[in-house]
């Protein structure tokens, strides 16, 4: 395990410093490393640090600074697996994520094992725009860059076919989540709960059931879209919009290939769980997002039917409240603490309608007219 301690040494900067100036005569002068403030989600990631500082090149003196991501390894250790722990390693020493169509990853300066099997990587610092500061346009735009990203992979770019890469993403996440449902949310008694009845009124353990019993067959129905390469979470927190106007992707844990609207669908399921610009509510976001990326679609050069990309989106979307519909029955039966707690519970459970809503949709997509 890296130790929250960790600093490079002085011939490690010194020798990034060179790398990123392009010149073995840049010194490197004063210096300093500190720890990011940012709590990881992912148990791969052992620790973010900034290192930044001066050098002096060519009579000047210029600042400098690298992110230095921890990846550490972690029990998922089968490529297959949607958290293989070395895939954002492999990802960048491939050269995968050098100019990407739409947007861009970080430049990597460097991969380093270390001792314990760990790695560091070595990365552009990517500065932008507040995810607090996002606009309509914002997500709007990013949508058509990721359309662009994903396109390109139907038309003159190569599909990748790394064995790291992630495929199944869903698929492996599903089965994971498969544990933390009791299936208490099929009985009709459970949505009479009064803290759920006002929430769900309309017959929400036959709409739920239904969906359970289809979930393989949405996990197949993405399988026969057309493929594409992913960054797979692809939203705010990980997409910074830099002055210049380019779209910097982060975190490339989960790189995979996926169905074509795959990678739309995550973005609109957790956007869901973070506040929206102001008079953006569900009914006008996801179609926003969809018109945007099929824009995006078509920028590339695609010209499949729409019919697949809705259903992808949809299908991805819908899938994630396999584990949250669960996790709000067994809310429920807590008393919530305070106000903020009530509010919050009624917030997830208003996510939870437009992703049950978003599976229904694609379940009714499911006919072969896209195949």
């Amino acid at each position: 395990m890296i130790r929250p301690e960790w600093r490079p040494s002085q011939a490690q900067a010194a020798r990034y410093v060179r790398r990123q100036f392009g010149d073995e005569a840049a010194i490197a002068g004063d210096w300093s490393c500190s720890r990011l403030g940012w709590q990881a989600s992912n148990e791969v990631t052992g620790g973010l640090y900034r290192v930044a500082g001066t050098a002096a090149m060519a009579g000047r003196t210029l600042p400098w600074s690298f992110i230095v991501k921890l990846v550490i390894p972690a029990a998922a250790a089968e490529p297959g697996h949607y958290n293989y722990w070395k895939r954002e390693a492999l990802a960048y020493q491939s050269g995968l994520l050098e100019e990407l169509p739409g947007i861009r990853a970080p430049r990597c300066y460097g991969v380093e094992e270390q001792h314990d099997g760990s790695f560091c990587l070595w990365l552009e610092e990517a500065a932008g725009l507040d995810t607090r500061e996002w606009t309509a346009s914002h997500y709007v735009n990013a949508a058509y860059r990721l359309g662009i990203f994903n396109g390109a992979y139907l038309q003159e770019r190569p599909l990748p076919n790394e064995q790291w890469l992630c495929r199944g993403w869903l698929s492996s996440w599903v089965a994971a989540s498969e544990p933390y449902d009791d299936r208490s949310a099929w009985r009709a008694d459970t949505w009479e709960h009064p803290r759920l009845q006002p929430e769900f009124p309309h017959s929400a353990a036959k709409r739920f059931a239904a969906f359970y019993a289809r979930r393989a067959d949405l996990l197949g129905g993405l399988r026969q879209l057309p493929q594409v390469f992913t960054h797979n979470d692809a939203w705010p927190p990980n997409l910074i919009w830099r002055e210049d106007g380019a779209l910097t992707a982060i975190d490339w844990a989960f790189a995979g290939i996926a169905g074509i609207g795959e990678e739309l669908g995550r973005m609109y399921g957790l956007c869901l769980h973070q506040s929206l610009p102001e008079g953006l509510d569900d009914s006008a976001f996801h179609g926003m997002l969809l018109d945007a990326y099929g824009e995006g679609l078509h920028e590339s050069g695609w010209r499949g039917p729409a019919q697949a990309v809705r259903y992808g989106f949809a299908a991805s979307a819908g899938l994630r409240c396999g584990m949250l519909v669960p996790k709000l029955v067994q809310a429920a039966r807590q008393p919530a603490p305070d106000a903020e707690a009530a509010k919050r519970f009624a917030q997830h459970c208003q996510i939870a309608r437009c992703l049950l809503e978003r599976a229904e949709e694609a379940i009714s997509l499911l006919p072969e007219a896209w195949c």
